[in-house]
């Protein structure tokens, strides 16, 4: 997308609801090949790689980041939707992984 309509977006009113979000990602994948949105969410974790490496180098754009975190979650969105996993099955691996986020800062 590009800066100057992302900028407008965060400056509007908009706010889409859980469900419509989950009608777009639905509708995205059924006109693209899984695989295409695969690639898709591969270049943009990669993206939001050198997003976060500008900003520990201190020269990277806070909106930058924030387009590409935007980015990386809808794509975690597609790969959940294509690889059927369950909100339930997700959260418990979360919270697994936040445990022993847990246990490792004590």
């Amino acid at each position: 997308m590009n800066r100057s309509r992302f900028i407008q977006g965060l400056k509007s009113d908009i706010q889409l609801s859980e469900k419509e979000r989950r009608r777009i990602i639905r509708n995205s994948i059924k006109k693209y090949s899984w695989k295409l949105k695969c690639t898709v969410a591969m270049e943009e974790f990669a993206e939001l790689q050198q997003q976060v490496s500008k900003q520990i180098r201190g020269y990277g754009d806070k909106l930058g980041l924030l387009e590409e975190i935007a980015d990386a979650y809808i794509c975690l969105s597609f790969l959940e939707s294509i690889f059927d996993v369950k909100p339930e099955d997700l959260q418990k691996a979360i919270d697994v992984k936040l445990q022993r986020e847990r246990e490792n800062c004590r």
